[in-house]
């Protein structure tokens, strides 16, 4: 149990730490403004719980010295092993997202070597990068938090459990919202996008000259969310079929 305790409690520190971690990404990198990372309401992105969690769990538990005699070469097995764990991670949400709901939650496809837009060369060195960093800097003290975990699991049941819980509530929450995009969008073969959707309703509600709560990008006083998704699914399509006409007209000269 007392493992258990400890590997959740990594699980819901990596979910808060990559929620700040994407946040401050889309401000600076990706979006150049502020729009809420994540599928859930709360400020936690499971992704990245569970890259922590296989990352504390394989390196506690996975006797890596025992490998071979060569220090270094268990060190470089264990960080390609974690490396590959973590886009595997990264692939099978995607794949359950994007196969199971139609909804993308991040897109590489404008990545060199991307595969289906969930996974790319370029990421997944930085998750091997990530994992570098954990083996050789974070591993010793992230062990010594486990233990402490370990010795206090009883008294942290009870939050645990909490949070466990609130996490379930919403994501079935978010689910409902998963719903409510797939039903604007009116098009069971059209894979709707998470984070344009949050753009979209801060574009629109910007045209409209009125507010977006960050935290609640899908909420406003006045709902105008399937009018705002419709919009822009309709822009989207007609730009796929200016595109596809310039490369047929192309194609014929």
């Amino acid at each position: 149990m007392s493992d258990f305790i400890a590997i959740l409690s990594f699980f819901f520190l990596g979910g808060a730490f990559g929620f700040i971690l994407e946040l401050f990404f889309r401000r600076y990198v990706s979006q150049k403004r502020w729009v809420k990372p994540g599928f859930l309401v709360g400020p936690f992105i499971p992704l990245y719980g569970f890259g922590l969690a296989v990352l504390y769990s394989f390196d506690h538990f996975i006797p890596w010295e025992s490998i071979s005699g060569f220090e270094w070469l268990n060190l470089i097995v264990e960080i390609i092993v974690l490396g590959i764990s973590l886009t595997l991670i990264e692939l099978i949400a995607g794949l359950i997202f994007v196969k199971g709901m139609k909804l993308r939650l991040w897109d590489y496809s404008k990545q060199w070597g991307n595969f289906e837009g969930l996974i790319c060369p370029l990421f997944s060195f930085f998750w091997l990068v990530g994992a570098a960093l954990y083996v050789l800097l974070l591993s010793s003290p992230i062990e010594s938090l486990g233990t402490f975990f370990d010795d206090n699991w009883i008294y942290l049941a009870y939050p645990i459990g909490i949070f466990t819980g609130l996490v379930l509530i919403d994501f079935a929450y978010s689910l409902g919202l998963a719903k409510k995009l797939r039903e604007a969008v009116a098009d069971k073969k059209f894979v709707a996008s998470w984070e344009k959707a949050k753009i979209a309703l801060q574009d629109y509600y910007a045209k409209l000259k009125k507010k977006q709560s960050l935290l609640l990008p899908f909420f406003n006083k006045e709902d105008h969310f399937a009018e705002a998704i419709r919009e822009r699914v309709a822009e989207i399509k007609a730009k796929k079929k200016e595109l596809k006409a310039k490369f047929a007209g192309k194609k014929e000269e």
